[in-house]
């Protein structure tokens, strides 16, 4: 070990506190770094792990019925490899602890056991019995969020009539990774259970003997999934098929890829933003550390140590404070990324989610903090190598007074002296005093960030489920019901209001684009569901054509007064063109919305529904649904309260631990940047600080000349940071848009003030902290070593 690594440890150790807030810079990039991948790696691999191992299928139709025989003229199509029929129906569970109907969807087992595609991981107890045609597995979440053991009875309504069945086991499945359903935009495990039981018990209780109603099939390599998709709906036309679809409108893997791709996005924009500003604050402070080593790097000099040797000292001193950064981001990333994938595992249900933290990405962490951290040196650096010995030796010069003559004037009548000094150095030295200001202002967009989530939240719950859904609750029926329903609901003690809805499955076409969605007719003057532009102002839904939610509006590249051609996937499978005559602004999954009545013409059907919204009495709750749960063409239902307190249940979790990390690495950042800059000032400035006690100036009045300058560039740091920040949440909230989630750039006037004082907090702790070090100034000492 030779003198300049000796010199390095001793370094380290002198300036501790400092290369601890450094390295803490460096964690927060790396941490961020580390939890972002990792949280996408995670998802990635568990599921391709899952569809893997359990042959998640390539395309689905559905049908009213057909003969089995047709599946071997599927299985004859150019592109078609394994076909799977099944019977699967909408079913109803009822249960005595509740009153709520709940929704739920039966799938028939082959007699052989495991299907061919869309395989079951067992999660616990067995497979059921072929000769036992009352046992079923249910879903795991189900399972789990109903306290369902094995052996348990399970009370199902199959095509009209109550039947009980055993459970024998809990399983996942590929094809309800994230399992919803129609008009509850997240997982509600309480109230929505898929079944599966035996072909003969499924197909006996529909009336499917001989017959599927779903079919699931493989690509082969190579296929052309158009052809394929043409091809299918050709052949099932006739037995009142649905439209064919592939994968990527699979309900939900579409939720999973979204969530992918906005994590994609998040994985590369947040680390560039985290290094970004490290990279920039490390400029800010080791620049300044090393200008203040000026004079050590002079005696090195005339010690006969080259330019490189010296450099590269100082490289060695910044790369040990990046891997303890490295370090310590490590440790963090990962515990982070262990916290957001636990939370995770409410919304995707795979056998296996773990965090995934790579061998290469530790390697990458290390190059990338070690890499920023030494090119944000190397100016400083080269800048303090390159000076002759002689001019090294002599301490910076300082700014003249001679450019400053009215401060001077207006100074020595007006001003202390301590802040004349605070002004002198601000005005002097512009370029350090902006990088000091800018860094300070970069930590406000990380709280800011942080604080924007609550906000976020807050208001697509107030426009989603407050000025949009207007209704409490919302049933659907196992098939279209006349208008005179209506009376039927509105007889029932407890239901207020009650509208009638018609939602049908469509695709709709735009040259060669197309979206698998559905229409929602809704009466005309609707109360309970009123769509709203980006102003949030009521739209009202065209008598003609359609009106597009601005997500589905962008996919097909339409505008108003644009034409789309409508395909209808269930009945007749009509298909007629519609102008788009309104855009709607949708945070929550994306709309078509048609006038009921219309959607009824277009349907060819009379004056009929097969959703139902109604505002009721909460105080007759009970009494309502004991009434609507022995209606026998109630499929299910859902209810508004139990969305909001499920979406603060899922969501909000993952918003406090986002917005406590980010609002911690903003603190540590304005913290590290203040207490950096002040203690390289004091160590500047001893000489004069302790020439200032000598003459008779107060410990106050001394800490005023460092403490004044800090204080005004915080005064123009704090409202460039919050401009910063609205910029910064602006591109994220962009790159973050999804089919799923439109999530608003919104923050409350509270989010600018909090953020403002976290930052001033953290900048106040830094100056006690200096304070303390210049109350405990050695006078002669710092007088001494300036001789």
């Amino acid at each position: 070990m030779n003198v300049l690594d000796i010199k390095v440890l001793r370094d380290l150790w002198s300036m501790r506190l400092q290369v601890l807030s450094i390295a803490l810079l460096v964690a927060a990039g790396v941490a961020v770094f580390v939890m972002s991948l990792s949280n996408y790696l995670a998802l990635v691999g568990a599921m391709e792990a899952h569809y893997r191992n359990e042959r998640f299928a390539d395309v689905f139709a559905s049908i009213t019925r057909a003969p089995l025989v047709i599946v071997d003229r599927l299985r004859e199509i150019d592109g078609v490899g394994i076909v799977e029929p099944r019977v699967a129906k909408a079913v109803r569970v009822i249960r005595e602890d509740t009153n709520l109907p709940i929704s739920g969807r039966v799938i028939s087992l082959p007699a052989s056991g495991q299907p061919l595609l869309n395989r079951l991981h067992l999660v616990r107890g067995r497979w059921p019995d072929p000769l036992h045609p009352e046992e079923i597995i249910v879903n795991a979440a189900y399972a789990e969020a109903r306290a369902v053991r094995t052996g348990d009875t399970i009370d199902v309504v199959l095509n009209g009539r109550l039947q009980d069945f055993r459970v024998v086991g809990s399983a996942l499945s590929p094809e309800f990774v994230f399992a919803t359903r129609a008009a509850v935009p997240l997982p509600d495990d309480r109230n929505f259970v898929v079944l599966w039981a035996s072909e003969d018990a499924v197909a006996s209780a529909f009336d499917m003997q001989g017959a599927f109603n779903d079919v699931l099939m493989t690509l082969a390599p190579n296929a052309s999934i158009p052809h394929v998709l043409e091809e299918v709906d050709l052949l099932l036309a006739p037995y009142g098929g649905t439209g064919a679809y592939d994968r990527s409108d699979q309900p939900s893997h579409r939720f999973l890829k979204d969530e992918l791709a906005e994590q994609e996005t998040l994985s590369m924009v947040m680390p560039s933003v985290f290094f970004g500003i490290a990279a920039f604050l490390l400029n800010v402070v080791i620049g300044r550390m090393v200008e203040a080593q000026r004079g050590q790097i002079a005696s090195l000099k005339a010690l006969g140590f080259r330019n490189l040797t010296i450099a590269l000292h100082y490289f060695k001193l910044v790369s040990a404070i990046a891997l303890l950064g490295t370090a310590i981001g490590l440790a963090l990333g990962r515990w982070f990324a262990v916290g957001v994938v636990g939370a995770y595992r409410a919304f995707f249900r795979f056998p296996l989610l773990e965090a995934q933290l790579e061998p290469w990405l530790l390697v990458v962490a290390m190059l990338v903090s070690v890499a920023a951290a030494n090119l944000a040196a190397a100016t400083a650096v080269y800048r303090i190598a390159m000076l002759a010995p002689a001019e090294a030796m002599r301490p910076g010069t300082p700014p003249a007074l001679r450019t400053f003559g009215w401060l001077q004037t207006i100074g020595s009548k007006q001003i202390p002296l301590q802040y004349v000094m605070a002004a002198r150095t601000i005005l002097g030295r512009p370029l350090r005093t902006l990088l000091t200001t800018v860094g300070i202002a970069l930590a406000i967009p990380l709280v800011l960030f942080g604080l924007y989530w609550f906000d976020a939240i807050d208001h697509m719950i107030d426009v989603s489920f407050g000025r949009i859904e207007r209704g409490d609750a919302f049933i659907t029926f196992t098939e279209p019901v006349s208008a005179d329903a209506l009376y039927e609901l509105q007889a029932i003690p407890g239901v207020l209001k009650a509208e009638l809805q018609r939602v049908v499955p469509i695709r709709l076409r735009a040259g060669h684009r197309t979206y698998r969605t559905s229409v929602t007719g809704l009466e005309s003057g609707s109360e309970l569901k009123i769509p709203r532009d980006s102003a949030l102002q009521p739209i009202a839904v065209p008598s003609d054509g359609i009106m597009l939610s601005r997500t589905i509006a962008r996919q097909l590249d339409l505008d108003l007064g644009d034409s789309v051609t409508i395909e209808v996937l269930e009945g007749n499978r009509t298909v007629r063109d519609a102008a788009v005559r309104k855009i709607s602004d949708d945070i929550l999954g994306a709309s078509v919305t048609m006038e009921r009545t219309a959607l009824n013409r277009l349907m060819r059907e009379g004056d009929v529904g097969n959703v139902a919204t109604l505002r009721i009495d909460p105080r007759q709750s009970e009494l309502l649904w004991s009434s609507i749960r022995l209606m026998p063409k109630v499929e299910g239902s859902s209810v508004k309260a139990l969305w909001l307190a499920l979406f603060n249940e899922t969501i909000g979790g993952m918003v406090l631990v986002g917005a406590l990390i980010l609002a911690g690495f903003g603190m540590l950042i304005a913290i590290g940047v203040v207490y950096n800059s002040a203690r390289i000032a004091l160590q500047e400035r001893a000489w004069e600080l302790a020439s200032l006690r000598i003459v008779g100036l107060t410990r106050r009045e001394v800490s005023a000349v460092i403490f004044g300058e800090l204080a005004v560039e915080l005064i123009v740091a704090v409202p460039a940071g919050l401009l910063i920040g609205w910029y910064l949440i602006e591109l994220i909230a962009s790159a973050r848009a999804s089919e799923s989630f439109q999530i608003p750039a919104v923050i409350d006037p509270s989010s600018y003030a909090i953020a403002a004082l976290l930052v001033i907090g953290a900048a106040i702790t830094s100056f006690i902290a200096i304070r303390r070090r210049i109350d405990t100034l050695d006078l002669v000492a710092v007088l001494k070593a300036r001789d």
